[in-house]
């Protein structure tokens, strides 16, 4: 396979950055030959170590022996039966290869090979991935990986970060004037010091991060939390304390906020201070709190990359303290195990979450035995108990974390089968959505949507329901976003494209249905209600550009009109709400705008399934294509005038165009490869 750390004969020459690829942007530019001499181009079969019989029995029984190991609960011939069964269901005009060659050496450029299609990220350079968060809190990122992708910004997002249905969406979209107003800023930096905080506000910042925080993510107990404050039980020794402290306070600050204030900031900030080398060389039950707390609460404050990292470190520190795992001698205790349990596990969704917002690989459980908290209150642990009380049947500060845990653990399978094949197999994907669907079946009553309980339960509980219409949603998105990309009819009764459309309307009417007729939002919950109703309402929304007649547009339009109303309301608490808002808001206004005119973009959808998508590209200037009709260039007239850009798109330049360019890849589940599944029919992104 061609290496891309090694520039092209002609790049070398000039001694200028080489992009890779079959044919790298700057021969491609200037019409070079684009060709690559290297001793790594010349690995050839040969090379490859020759097993004798022996070998090959021991590699065999090592492999048993592994799989026995890591994956207990799963049969080695069940897993093979059903890896052939998949394989039988290739199309026959197809032809299988048996024995595929090994990644390095599955290709070759030659000097007359014609480029291939490409997925944009093949044409970034490695070095656009690096990042620079070290501006205070704006609007240039932001932590749901769905809206920034600005080189230098976002950092690498993979195939399950919330950048690219935007972009696919506008592979169905209309021209939008460039004269739109600014993106909406965040609100400005905090310029007060922790010091003018009056003892009442700090006080109820810590009521609130205990209330609306505590009891989604229990990495704390309250009791010896505030005990320390308090002075009643020594603060640890370690240093970890000020950041551990101040960082409750700023996240109690930001969630429990229902306007746009930054009282959190001047807290943050003093927690940072202690963020030294130092803790490099320390390990320590505080200090992971401290850390994972950070690395939350910089994802919510749009840090993505600096949160990843921290947390990066966190869980590193985690392993090395042994938090993975169970111990059973007297002295440790069984407060001390669960408090641990309560870290670990917290900690574990935490990074999950992470990697399937930013599309990053799942981590492992490989080597965990410690034990899922127990479902009790922080009142029912003290520090001289000698075991465990058992466990409680109705909800407590623990339970949301415990149903977590499972939906994370099927989120990672879900990781792995998009990373792995990019758009999985319709009885994968059925078999994953029946877990999730089992998930949810199995939780217990007070989880019911139908019941309203206290708000300190209430919030993640609903949290957490949502949580599962986004897994189910970019779990099956994939395949419908290929079948619009093949410009096929949205099928209904094909089960993932079923499950999509239906989670999407299930995560907006429960989301809008439980915001709608509150006044204010707190922000701890205003933050997972816009990231997940933009990723179900952007499903609807490229559905219904895609295809205006369908029998079940009417539906998604209603939809849309009620995600752009709920993120109006939650754009008073977060920002970002309003972005995704003007976006849809747009969309409706122009589709009304262009069903008066009789435009395209109100054709039923067999009129785009003979229609390249590569002509609606949103960088293409000049005359509108040849196969548009006299109904389009009528609308071009009226939309550009003579001479103006052609139809469709967002004028490049505007403030839409900017935020469009960095949605890059929202619900892309692609891949690195140079050509995806998604290209197959045709590249609908971008280059």
């Amino acid at each position: 396979m061609w290496r891309k750390s090694h520039a092209c004969n002609e790049c070398k020459r000039r001694k200028v950055r080489c992009s890779g690829g079959t044919r790298c942007s700057n021969c491609t530019r200037d019409r070079k030959e684009c060709k690559y001499n290297s001793a790594l181009q010349t690995l050839t079969a040969l090379q490859r170590p020759v097993l004798s019989p022996s070998l090959t029995e021991n590699l065999i029984a090592s492999i048993e022996k592994a799989w026995a190991v890591h994956l207990p609960d799963v049969k080695m011939q069940d897993a093979i039966r059903q890896l052939e069964s998949e394989s039988a269901d290739v199309p026959r005009h197809e032809t299988p290869v048996a024995l595929p060659e090994p990644p390095e050496m599955s290709y070759r450029p030659t000097a007359n090979e014609h480029p291939a299609d490409a997925s944009p990220a093949e044409y970034s350079n490695a070095e656009d991935y690096e990042f620079d968060e070290s501006q205070d809190f704006d609007n240039s990122t932001d932590g749901m990986g769905s809206l920034i992708t600005e080189p230098g910004k976002v950092g690498y997002t993979g195939p399950q970060s919330g950048v690219a249905a935007l972009k696919f969406l506008q592979t169905l979209h209309l021209y939008i004037p460039a004269d739109c107003g600014r993106p909406l800023p965040l609100d400005e930096p905090d310029t007060r010091s922790t010091a003018e905080a009056s003892s009442a506000d700090v006080s109820r910042y810590i009521t609130d991060y205990f209330t609306m925080y505590h009891t989604a993510y229990p990495v704390l107990h309250e009791g010896t939390f505030r005990a320390r404050v308090s002075g009643a039980l020594a603060k640890p020794r370690d240093g970890s304390w000020p950041l551990l402290y101040n960082i409750v306070i700023a996240i109690g600050a930001f969630v429990g906020g229902t306007d746009g204030s930054n009282a959190d900031v001047p807290f943050y900030k003093k927690a940072r201070q202690n963020l030294t080398m130092d803790i490099l060389e320390k390990g320590s039950l505080s200090y992971v709190q401290g850390l994972v707390l950070m690395a939350n609460y910089l994802q919510k404050r749009n840090k993505p990359n600096s949160g990843f990292v921290l947390i990066g470190i966190g869980f590193s520190m985690a392993l090395a303290i042994g938090l993975h795992r169970e111990f059973g001698l007297p002295s440790s205790s069984p407060f001390t195990m669960e408090l641990r349990r309560r870290a670990w596990w917290t900690l574990f969704i935490f990074v999950s979450g992470a990697q399937l917002t930013l599309g990053r690989p799942p981590v492992s459980l490989v080597g965990v035995n410690v034990r899922p908290p127990s479902n009790l209150d922080d009142q029912d642990l003290a520090v001289d108990m000698e075991r465990l009380p058992d466990p409680k049947g109705g909800p407590t500060m623990t339970s949301c974390l415990i149903h977590q845990i499972k939906l994370a653990k099927i989120a990672n399978m879900v990781q792995v089968e998009l990373l792995t094949h990019q758009i999985p197999s319709h009885n994968r994907a059925t078999t994953l959505g029946q877990n999730i669907a089992k998930w949810r079946r199995d939780l217990p009553s007070c989880f019911d949507e139908q019941l309203t309980l206290e708000t300190w339960f209430e919030i993640p509980k609903r949290i957490l329901i949502w949580r599962s219409f986004h897994l189910r949603i970019i779990l099956n998105r994939p395949i419908l976003f290929k079948t619009i990309t093949a410009r096929e009819k949205l099928e209904t009764t094909i089960g993932p494209i079923s499950a999509c459309l239906a989670a999407a309307d299930e995560c907006v009417d429960s989301i809008c249905g439980y915001l709608e007729g509150r006044i204010e939002h707190p922000r701890g919950l205003a933050w997972y209600a816009t990231y997940w109703l933009i990723t179900a309402s952007f499903v609807q929304a490229t559905c219904y550009m895609y295809d205006p007649a369908h029998t079940l547009a009417p539906a998604w339009r209603r939809h849309l009109k009620r995600a752009v109303h709920c993120l109006s309301n939650l754009g008073a608490t977060h920002g970002m709400a309003l972005r995704a808002q003007d976006i849809l808001r747009k969309l409706l206004d122009q589709s009304e705008l262009l069903s008066f005119f009789g435009a395209p973009g109100t054709a039923p959808a067999n009129g785009l399934q003979g229609v390249s998508l590569n002509a609606w590209d949103p960088t293409a200037q000049g005359p509108s294509p040849s196969h548009n009709s006299a109904v389009q260039d009528q609308t071009d007239t009226i939309f550009f005038g003579e001479g103006g850009m052609s139809f469709p798109w967002y004028a490049q330049g505007s403030s839409d165009a900017e935020l469009l360019d960095a949605t890059g890849g929202i619900m892309l589940q692609g891949s690195s490869d140079v050509r995806g599944p998604y290209f197959e029919c045709g590249s609908w992104m971008p280059a």
